[in-house]
């Protein structure tokens, strides 16, 4: 039976650029109920400063890629790491995500309640955290989609994001992330191959961590994350390649680019309409023709004011 403490889980917190009193908290919390972390930055430009953190602190190993491989190719090098010393789950982390207390304790045993065949079934136990802003309907509609049942304590899923993420072991020595995706979708694409494989994602109902998704946009009214045109590119673009191969539901494909191709002009305006439809369809062309990587358009930059 798995330990409902944090002593048979090993972390992994992929970083780049990232906020250093940010990742000294969520470290600070990891270690405090897992046996140990893997920190893999992706070059970053304060990476002397991530590496001089991670000495400060007992059970936090540190890996340095010498450039930006993306999320997929990070998470397969820590998981590699953190496998070796043979836990049972490997928990997956953004760099500023932030556990609350007994969050690994909680969700474990709420796992051991469950009943034995959906216990060996489970491949993912997800995290949940607070909404950043009040949902609209379209958003509280794509949330329905990736929904399948409701088991109590948890609800099971075709999806979720990375971060948070208990991933089983035995899961996680044989079904890699997906290097090609760069950025965006790697966790929707992970969760279609877990349960490809008959395996469950499941998330826990109650809140137990804190995760920052994308930008804020702070108005007069009403405050909601969004993301630059870069991210809509990749958004845009691995999507269409994933709905293409069947690994994506078109339905939530085409609710997910309404829902931030409406952030963004939010942010930015009705003049920005234009930019964001050039956005999404350079992504949506290089999702049909499988142009994947990292891609760095001139066009995608951020116009400065």
């Amino acid at each position: 039976m798995t330990s409902a403490r944090g002593d048979h889980v090993r972390a992994v917190v992929v970083t780049w650029n990232p906020g250093i009193d940010r990742l000294t908290a969520s470290l600070e919390a990891l270690l405090g109920q897992t046996d140990g972390v893997v920190i893999v930055d992706n070059d970053s430009s304060n990476r002397e400063h991530v590496r001089d953190l991670a000495a400060k602190f007992d059970r936090v190993d540190f890996i340095g890629l010498q450039e930006n491989e993306g999320i997929g190719s990070a998470l397969n090098v820590g998981v590699e790491r953190a496998l070796g010393s043979t836990p049972e789950w490997i928990l997956t982390m953004d760099q500023d995500t932030l556990l609350h207390d007994r969050a690994i304790g909680e969700i474990l045993e709420s796992y051991e309640l469950l009943d034995e065949g959906t216990r060996e079934s489970v491949g993912v136990l997800a995290m949940r955290s607070p909404p950043q802003s009040s949902s609209p309907w379209i958003v509280r509609y794509s949330d329905r989609l990736m929904t399948v049942r409701d088991l109590g304590k948890f609800i099971e899923r075709r999806g979720v994001i990375t971060s948070g993420n208990l991933v089983r072991a035995d899961i996680a020595r044989r079904t890699r992330y997906n290097e090609e995706l760069f950025i965006d979708q790697v966790d929707f694409d992970f969760c279609f191959a877990v349960r490809r494989e008959g395996n469950r994602v499941l998330q826990m109902k109650k809140n137990s961590m804190d995760h920052l998704l994308g930008e804020m946009s702070i108005g007069a009214r009403t405050s909601h994350p969004f993301e630059n045109a870069q991210r809509m590119y990749y958004i845009s673009r691995n999507s269409t390649y994933l709905v293409l191969r069947r690994r994506m539901a078109l339905r939530f494909y085409l609710v997910q680019n309404l829902i931030f191709c409406g952030a963004y002009v939010s942010k930015h305006g009705a003049t920005s309409i234009g930019r964001c439809l050039l956005v999404v369809a350079r992504g949506c062309s290089d999702g049909i023709r499988g142009i994947l990587g990292r891609r760095e358009y001139r066009f995608l930059e951020e116009r400065r004011s």
